[in-house]
């Protein structure tokens, strides 16, 4: 019954990650809208989505610590309704600025709420398959992407923009069903009811401190390729990354590459092979397992997202801009899925929670940059290409911050375990050598004597 139960709860995680992943991404078709509606630059209107990124994942420290005082899913339900709040009153917004408060606080702090109590319920209520579990529930930010940008383009057509984010708020409120999957996961094997209560107590205690358990900072003091792995991820998933998405839509909006229900369908495109690179990463990593860890998979995806949108002023029309969108979509699944296994191997298992903390916040540092400056570049030159140049030098840059040192600890490791492999082979030799027994059976002490240095004779 309690496994049957696990996975409602990850069904319950799945629709959370729709929305808490895919929103963001998701939001081309609203962002062109407000900035057109608002007659505003594109530096302004993307602080909407910078406060939003900043907020959202650099809550994660507050929301452990309240769900240490109330539960998995009284936060959950909290973070919905501060999100739909959100949603629901942007449409009474007469300036930009209150959408930094509706969109920008309320979802991000709504949607920040929701992360960590969402996968933190996971490993209570899955044991055995818990792979398989996280790796359906993290498949919903790449749904989220797909269904989002047509379902947006639609209400706003229907409706306009104000009556869109009313409908959504409500949609968005189905995540109070999953929240209603979250009860507080106890065990207890007592008899006595006193028993049974003090038992829950403790180890709902226990849960709750090690999931709050994240600045550790000793990590960052004694493992330099961790340090560079934030570092890939403040530069090239927060600067260079975040806003890609949303500024992916409005570059093709400026380009005339299609209409609107066109250009929505490019995010789905994006958000389909977002989902196939999700999927990706368990038989990628197995197979290659002898030549390429994790981590280089993680620097490569981000290397070669880089280098693809650097040269993607070359997609003019909308075939090609689809082709490189979906191209983008994948390789971001893949470094988004890929960087948790890579974060295990470099901090090690021990470490995860402090490891999660950490690079949170790099994204959320990286995210408050990334997306105003790029706004600022179109703004200054006219053109989302230097948008997007500034997007693929980041990441590029942000790839080659952890894989380099990835390739040069790989390339020290396999030396020594070669120079070791051969100081044993030569070892092996000198002790089946004749010549050396022979000296060895010479020197052999007499019968009682003891010769402690005699370290030749001792390994024959």
């Amino acid at each position: 019954m309690r496994a049957c139960y696990g996975w409602l709860v990850v069904l319950g995680s799945h629709v959370c990650c729709w929305f808490v992943f895919g929103w963001y991404q998701a939001i081309g078709p609203l962002f062109v809208v407000i900035q057109h509606y608002f007659e505003e630059t594109s530096e302004r209107t993307s602080w909407v989505l910078a406060v939003f990124i900043f907020l959202q994942m650099s809550i994660g420290p507050v929301s452990n610590v309240c769900v240490k005082k109330f539960g998995f899913r009284v936060i959950v339900m909290i973070g919905t309704i501060m999100s739909s709040t959100g949603f629901f009153i942007s449409a009474f917004a007469t300036r930009l600025e209150f959408l930094y408060f509706s969109i920008g606080i309320l979802v991000g702090i709504g949607y920040g709420l929701i992360i960590p109590p969402h996968f933190g319920i996971l490993p209570f209520y899955v044991k055995k398959r818990f792979a398989v579990a996280n790796s359906l529930v993290l498949t919903g930010s790449g749904i989220g992407i797909f269904v989002f940008p047509p379902l947006m383009q639609y209400l706003i057509d229907s409706y306009g923009w104000r009556g869109a984010v009313i409908i959504f708020s409500g949609i968005n409120a189905h995540m109070g069903i999953s929240a209603a999957l979250y009860r507080t996961p106890t065990k207890v094997e007592t008899s006595h009811d006193v028993n049974r209560h003090n038992e829950s107590e403790v180890q709902h205690s226990n849960i709750c401190r090690d999931q709050c358990e994240i600045w550790d900072f000793s990590l960052l003091r004694r493992n330099p390729l961790f340090v560079a792995f934030l570092f890939a991820n403040l530069l090239g998933i927060g600067v260079g990354y975040q806003a890609l998405p949303a500024h992916l839509f409005a570059r093709a909006e400026t380009k005339n590459l299609g209409t609107q229900d066109q250009l929505a369908l490019i995010i789905s495109f994006f958000g389909a092979s977002s989902l196939i690179g999700r999927l990706a990463p368990p038989p990628l990593v197995h197979i290659s397992s002898k030549h390429c860890t994790a981590v280089t998979w993680f620097g490569i995806a981000l290397v070669l997202t880089g280098i693809i949108t650097l040269f993607s002023s070359l997609a003019t029309t909308y075939v090609t801009y689809s082709i490189y969108a979906s191209f983008v979509g994948f390789l971001s699944g893949l470094f988004f899925t890929v960087a948790n296994q890579a974060m295990t191997q470099i901090a090690g298992p021990q470490n995860f929670t402090a490891a999660v903390g950490f690079m949170a916040l790099a994204i959320s540092i990286g995210g408050i940059i990334g997306p105003p400056v790029a706004g600022y570049i179109y703004d200054v030159t006219g053109d989302y290409n230097n948008s997007f140049y500034f997007y693929g030098v980041f990441l590029t840059f942000g790839g080659l911050t952890v894989l380099l040192p990835e390739l040069y600890l790989a390339k020290k490791k396999n030396t020594t375990d070669d120079m070791n492999t051969d100081e044993n082979y030569k070892n092996c030799l000198m002790l089946i050598d004749p010549s050396h027994i022979s000296m060895a059976l010479q020197h052999r002490p007499v019968r009682g004597q003891q010769k402690k240095d005699n370290i030749l004779y001792d390994r024959v």
